[in-house]
């Protein structure tokens, strides 16, 4: 608490302001977004593997969550908390910081797949500026912060040892241990996210097996193709929130469906719509 005491001595209501900003780029769905954005607009095979690692990334973050259980600062002392917005968005128990894990996991595995050098500070940068945000904004101590850039690191070296490894299962196998694994797990030990993560996981393997999504195409092509995404994505989230049963959103396998769903309409239907108009290329002539 210390730490957070110390560095709350700077803090001012534009400071309060901009740290919100600055931690809201750390959010899951800032990431999630960006993860469509890049797979529909600049590299499909970079934005899997982006995807992949980074639910990977929130799944064992709830799950540590849920072992550690330990005390938020505010729980200590709640004048602590800076803003309410900052509030609303810290749920669950403190170590490991879902921030600092999701923004190392993120940005240092997107700074491997881009290979280039100047990626690196701008990577390291983001990732400070979130971790620092978290404590300014008195949602976090650094044990905390320390915990998930661990395990954000530690995830980005074993994804880049598989990568330096050339180990290729087959399609098949991916997608049905993409489906089953985090289904399972879902089932027997949910989280408040499991079905929303479950699905999104699924989605993002299961999208590239039934479509190839080709990102060599005109910018402008792409760049709309993401848009069409973006908006079926919201339109299937809205719809099933507003029309699908309680019951059904609740339900472990309705849950799981409703996102996997959700998902797919961005992977899959929104490059298979851009390639109907001609925006994107066709497969690949073998």
């Amino acid at each position: 608490m210390d730490v957070v005491y110390a560095i709350q001595t700077i803090a001012t209501p534009w400071l309060d302001t901009l740290m919100t900003w600055i931690t809201d780029l750390g959010s899951e769905e800032a990431y999630i977004a960006m993860v469509v954005a890049v797979y529909l607009a600049v590299d499909a095979r970079v934005g899997q593997r982006l995807g992949v690692l980074l639910v990977t990334s929130f799944f064992i973050n709830q799950y540590a969550k849920g072992w550690f259980d330990t005390p938020r600062p505010f729980a200590l002392d709640p004048d602590v908390v800076r803003t309410q917005r900052a509030l609303e968005g810290a749920g669950g128990a403190g170590f490991p910081s879902g921030h600092a894990q999701s923004s190392a996991t993120f940005w240092l595995y997107a700074a491997v797949l881009a290979r280039r050098v100047w990626f690196w500070p701008v990577a390291v940068f983001l990732v400070a500026l979130i971790a620092f945000s978290r404590l300014y904004l008195g949602v976090h101590v650094p044990v905390d912060i320390a915990g998930g850039l661990a395990i954000g690191v530690a995830l980005v070296l074993i994804a880049v040892a598989l990568q330096r490894s050339g180990l290729q299962l087959p399609t098949v196998a991916l997608v049905l241990i993409a489906l089953a694994v985090p289904f399972t797990l879902h089932l027997l030990a949910p989280t408040p996210e499991s079905d929303l993560l479950a699905g999104a996981l699924g989605a993002l393997v299961l999208a590239p097996a039934l479509l190839q999504h080709r990102t060599d195409g005109p910018l402008l092509g792409r760049i709309v193709v993401a848009l069409i995404g973006g908006a079926l994505a919201f339109t299937v989230l809205t719809a099933t929130s507003v029309y699908l049963p309680e019951a059904v959103k609740r339900d472990p396998v309705g849950g799981y469906l409703r996102y996997l769903a959700l998902g797919l309409s961005g992977l899959l239907v929104a490059p298979w719509i851009g390639r109907a108009l001609g925006l994107v290329p066709g497969p690949r002539r073998r």
